[in-house]
């Protein structure tokens, strides 16, 4: 059913392609009619009458925003079947409702790869191919953030507007959660490719060793790393939202209007839960350390006396 979606999401967009192209050479002969466009120029004076002519038609930004759309369903089609094949019922019912909230498409696709990965988690069959499979998936959205970001850089440099600093909340806070969930599913990924190439022997001495570390410090190190990195990673998040509202504020400037209200009780909700994660951080640092003070680590005698390793 996913092939035939994307054989009909290429045939629209085709139509629409050739809907489009007639349409602007009907907005061009126009225009030559009118002397704004000779014979292989342009007529410079005349430019800004030659645009508004061109975009000025309800029916020419109707087939362009109907091409555009097109497009955009083509792309998010074509992800779909390189890094998730067929999405599960509950898959599909949450893409469609971030789709509806939320309509870019790099964060509906990460969402929907921590989805899939939080199920290959549960799964006791999950093969190390078909989590880097979806697990690549964070790493293309995490290339073309950085790819925005730098556009967005560029930008801001060459215009230099505080207005344009604007441009820089998306990007940074979908770096930050697709960084969180590369994090927490790249030692999930480790450890699904050191179970499944356990019984190779070619690489017995290689897996030994990585099952030493497993058992000892690495694992120590990568529930600490997870815990503190992710709770830095989710207040970037929610202090670079905190920042994006506290700034248009500042742009907009403070006045008892309907925005104000809107951007206060966004900010309050902000405020609220960062307060919230951050006494959640530390009851869980204060209840871990009670559980270490109570489970002390085994030392080196009692490792050697069980002959433990």
């Amino acid at each position: 059913m996913g092939v035939s979606y994307l054989a009909i999401s290429v045939g629209s967009t085709a139509l629409s392609f050739v809907g489009l192209q007639y349409q602007a050479e009907l907005s061009l002969d126009k225009l030559r009619s009118n002397g704004l466009i000779e014979e292989g120029s342009v007529n410079l004076v005349n430019a800004n009458d030659a645009m508004g002519l061109l975009f000025g038609s309800y029916a020419t930004t109707a087939l362009l925003a109907n091409f555009l759309f097109n497009v955009f369903i083509l792309v998010n089609l074509c992800l779909k079947s390189i890094f998730f094949a067929d999405l599960y019922p509950s898959e599909t019912r949450k893409l469609v409702e971030r789709l509806v909230n939320y309509v870019i498409y790099k964060q509906m696709f990460q969402a929907l790869a921590r989805d899939r990965l939080e199920r290959l988690n549960a799964s006791p069959s999950a093969q190390p191919w078909t989590y880097f499979r979806v697990y690549s998936a964070l790493l293309f959205v995490l290339s073309i953030d950085l790819f925005w970001i730098r556009i967005c850089l560029g930008i801001y440099k060459t215009l230099g507007s505080p207005m344009l600093l604007l441009l820089f909340f998306e990007p940074l806070s979908i770096a930050f959660e697709t960084l969180q969930a590369m994090l927490v599913h790249g030692f999930q990924l480790l450890d699904i490719y050191l179970h499944h190439s356990a019984g190779d022997s070619a690489n017995c001495q290689r897996f030994k060793f990585f099952d030493t570390l497993r058992a000892g410090s690495l694992w120590e190190w990568k529930g600490t790393l997870t815990r503190n990195l992710g709770f830095t990673l989710d207040m970037a998040t929610l202090l670079m939202a905190l920042g994006h509202y506290v700034h248009i504020w500042w742009l907009h400037g403070v006045a008892f209007h309907l925005v104000d209200a809107v951007l206060f009780l966004n900010i309050r909700a902000l405020l609220s839960a960062i307060i919230k994660r951050v006494k959640g951080f530390i009851k869980l640092r204060m209840a871990l350390g009670a559980l270490h003070a109570a489970l002390p680590d085994a030392t080196l005698e009692e490792l050697r006396a069980y002959e433990d390793e």
